[in-house]
């Protein structure tokens, strides 16, 4: 029987990505994930022998990332917040970026106030889960129009011992006569005209439906500007994730449906915009 130690198989796969474009880091993820170890177990269990099943499983994984597959996929799993939540092909994989979106928000609103909140185009519901755990008072819905994103978020709302309510919709087709205090989204805002500056990671694995938009990526966003105004309160404000590349654009854009309506945008930890506030939304067209 082949036999390797957990530090064998991982020289061993850093030798197999050597060439690659791939994260170096992935085979200790892969490892630290299936093991449910963090960077110190892995350490002390570095000299023990990997059951047979292990290294058979382990030797697939990295064939799957040659493959360029992301690991968090392989693994079933992606950190975000602090917290470790299941996903599939069906969603996005969390990035740090959103992590700010969601770190402005929690900046943005005291944790008494008892918010109307929609996670808009939930995917893998990370934004509403989080928000709702770290703002116990905050009612937040889910929403995504992917029924098979939806059954993501919901594994993770069991996961967290959660009861949040998900609703299938395109946008806010659902939500006819509701109001929120604040709608939180990361929609699909890349241009397929930007196709050649993705990872293949991202264009094999990742669910186109949560990638792309028509309009140079803003077509979603001008849906959610021209509708916001009868799905949200008086006060209600909407915060979103975009491209590092759509800073005046998007300015245009909301400006150009509502005239009246304020925006405000914010750069991320690499100095790249990736998220906005806009909120004052009159009636459609700024009349």
């Amino acid at each position: 029987m082949e036999s390797r130690t957990y530090f064998e198989a991982q020289k061993w796969a850093r030798k197999e990505l050597k060439d690659s474009d791939i994260d170096p880091f992935s085979p200790q993820f892969l490892l630290k994930s299936y093991k449910n170890w963090d960077d110190t177990h892995l350490l002390l269990h570095n000299q023990e022998q990997m059951s047979e099943e292990e290294w058979s499983w382990f030797k697939g994984a990295v064939a799957r990332l040659l493959n360029h597959e992301p690991a968090q996929y392989i693994v079933g799993q992606a950190p975000f917040y602090g917290r470790i939540f299941k996903v599939n092909h069906n969603v996005l994989i969390p990035e740090a970026e959103t992590e700010e979106l969601i770190e402005w928000v929690l900046e943005s609103f005291s944790s008494d106030q008892p918010l109307r909140v929609l996670d808009l185009g939930t995917g893998s519901g990370v934004i509403g889960i989080t928000l709702a755990l770290e703002r116990p008072k905050w009612k937040v819905t889910l929403s995504d129009i992917s029924s098979n994103a939806l059954r993501v978020a919901e594994e993770n709302l069991n996961v967290f011992n959660l009861n949040l309510r998900t609703v299938e919709s395109d946008l806010f087709q659902e939500f006819t006569g509701e109001r929120f205090d604040l709608i939180v989204t990361n929609p699909p805002y890349i241009s397929r005209a930007d196709v050649a500056l993705m990872d293949q990671s991202v264009l094999k694995f990742e669910p186109e439906i949560a990638l792309f938009a028509k309009e140079n990526g803003l077509g979603l966003y001008r849906r959610i500007f021209s509708e916001a105004h009868d799905y949200l309160s008086a006060d209600g404000a909407i915060y979103g994730e975009t491209g590092f590349d759509q800073e005046k654009t998007i300015q245009k854009l909301l400006h150009q449906v509502d005239a009246k309506a304020k925006i405000e945008i914010k750069h991320d930890i690499a100095n790249k915009m990736r998220m906005v506030h806009a909120w004052n939304f009159s009636s459609v067209g700024g009349n």
